[in-house]
């Protein structure tokens, strides 16, 4: 009222969304005329009812562009490799990691995803075939992946559960995953090199690389958000459809009620996961592939 603001935009994921639906529901409750409107933005491609989230695109191919990197370290250098990637309820991202397989044997080996729950026994003997077969082993984790009972395994071994607004536990902001997988490899099956890496928030912002598909749908959402809110549309958040795929890749824009979009989490589909619970099937490619744009080239002399 002090300034007369009558246009709200919220960017974000799902908690985004519901700040949005409270700034919204508090102007309704207050009888002040506030457009309330959510614009999506989460690398964890979680939000419900749309295809995809802007942000998501570019983190995958950060994610993508990692692992075919540090495949070729870990074939110069055998032994296990873990990184652990951001999603603490959905594997979304750390599936993007099946991009950076464009051949037989290339890595990651191994996908972990919170979708399916971790089992340490069967965690290690997962690592203990590969590196029979291939005399060495890529991991991708999800920094969610949780044990039977719904338990984070960060949390399980982490020094300290701190908790963000939301009342999330903080998954990020530590290397006690990787460290704690990269110590149980070593006690239980006597591999002396095993590496791990956090990938932690550098995937959400590394300015070095980023789709072009997805910074240009970043740029569209906003400005639908405005469109719609000019048109009289509250409470609401933009939303993509996928209506072209492939070489014909295309999407179309439209809003939602906010109330679709707020607090919950959308999954990774199960069809898109083994039956193992182990690894990203490449049919999971046709989904993400058109959002990351264009991939770097790894040359082999045979």
């Amino acid at each position: 009222r002090k300034h007369d603001v009558r246009y709200f935009y919220y960017i974000g994921g799902n908690d985004s969304a519901d700040t949005a639906r409270i700034v919204n529901d508090l102007a309704k409750d207050n009888n002040y005329d506030l457009q309330a409107f959510h614009v999506p933005k989460t690398i964890d491609n979680d939000l419900r009812t749309t295809d995809h989230c802007p942000g998501y695109g570019s983190a995958a191919k950060f994610v993508a562009s990692a692992f075919m990197g540090d495949d070729q370290d870990n074939r110069a250098l055998p032994g296990v490799k873990i990184n652990v990637v951001m999603g603490r309820h959905a594997g979304f991202l750390t599936a993007a990691s099946v991009l950076a397989r464009t051949r037989d044997g290339e890595g990651p080996h191994l996908i972990y995803v919170p979708e399916v729950d971790f089992i340490e026994d069967k965690f290690l003997a997962d690592v203990n075939a590969i590196m029979k077969k291939c005399g060495r082993c890529m991991i991708a984790v999800s920094e969610g992946i949780h044990d039977a009972q719904g338990n984070a395994i960060t949390a399980k071994v982490a020094a300290s559960n701190e908790r963000d607004a939301h009342g999330n536990i903080q998954l990020s902001g530590t290397g006690a995953l990787g460290d704690y997988l990269s110590g149980l490899i070593k006690a239980k099956l006597g591999v002396k090199r095993v590496r791990a890496d956090t990938f932690g928030y550098l995937q959400r912002s590394f300015a070095g690389i980023y789709s072009k598909v997805d910074a240009a749908e970043a740029r569209i959402v906003g400005q639908k958000a405005v469109e719609y809110s000019t048109q009289g549309i509250s409470g609401s958040s933009v939303a993509m459809k996928r209506v072209g795929n492939g070489a014909n890749y295309a999407v179309e824009y439209f809003h939602t009620d906010i109330k679709n979009v707020a607090r919950e989490t959308k999954p990774l589909p199960r069809e898109f996961i083994n039956a193992e619970g182990n690894n990203i099937l490449d049919s999971f490619k046709d989904y993400v592939a058109p959002l990351v744009d264009v991939l770097p080239t790894v040359g082999y002399l045979f």
